[in-house]
């Protein structure tokens, strides 16, 4: 099911989001898929573990803006060729009714 608005908000402490956002959405997954589990926060060196109940849930709000991004480009996309198509119709209706009025003279 598309996603317009709603967003699952991971409830997580402000300083991990910062750290999170930090690292940014890649790197983190990578951090979780490989064996590089370690990473800064707060200038002390983690692991990816310790904090994986705070990083699922941020992973997922990630997952979800970049969706509803997406959903909301291709609903634009249809939305301006309908309006171009409705626009662009008359004009192809007036071209074929001038040119069955010149075969018919």
């Amino acid at each position: 099911m598309p996603r317009w608005i709603r967003i699952r908000k991971a409830a997580i402490d402000l300083e991990l989001r910062d750290t999170f956002e930090r690292y940014g959405t890649v790197t983190m997954q990578m951090l979780l898929a490989t064996n590089t589990t370690t990473y800064r926060h707060q200038g002390n060196i983690t692991t990816v573990e310790r904090y994986l109940t705070s990083l699922l849930p941020w992973l997922t709000e990630q997952y979800d803006r970049a969706e509803r991004k997406e959903t909301w480009l291709i609903t634009m996309e249809v939305m301006i060729t309908i309006f171009v198509g409705v626009e662009v119709l008359p004009t192809i209706i007036g071209f074929i009714r001038h040119v069955i009025r010149c075969i018919i003279l």
